[in-house]
């Protein structure tokens, strides 16, 4: 059964408790969960920062764990979530870019060069990301 993103948010904050209270403000704001919004305040703009600064790689190979988690056990919307808020914007920098996918499996890979890269009108021009030996 795949998960959704509210149990994904909450998979989230149980990992990564430091995030609860922007998990809580967004729940008070928005009186639910919008999953594109959440997810890129709370993992993508973070993740962007250390990918950028090469800085703290073990929470960055946490949150890169995390994202392919959604990707293989989400449902149809966090799958989307994870194309098209996390994938596009960490394209948006070919450093932060080529850096995320060392911090992920050659399937995953496989999945964003043959499917995203592909299929996203938004990701045409992103380049494919090298596989990992």
């Amino acid at each position: 059964m795949k998960l959704s993103k509210e149990e994904f948010a909450e998979k989230f904050v149980s990992l990564f408790p430091d995030k609860k209270p922007i998990l809580d403000e967004h729940y008070a704001d928005f009186n639910e969960l919008l999953g594109h919004i959440y997810f890129a305040d709370a993992l993508n703009e973070p993740l962007i920062e250390m990918l950028a600064s090469k800085t703290e790689k073990t929470r960055i190979s946490e949150y890169c764990t995390f994202i392919e988690d959604m990707w293989r056990n989400g449902d149809e919307d966090v799958v989307n979530i994870v194309e098209v808020t996390i994938l596009e914007r960490l394209s948006d920098d070919k450093n932060v870019w080529d850096s995320f996918g060392k911090h992920i499996s050659n399937d995953f890979i496989r999945f964003i060069n043959t499917e995203v890269l592909t299929g996203n009108a938004m990701m045409w021009q992103v380049p494919r990301l090298e596989y990992n030996k």
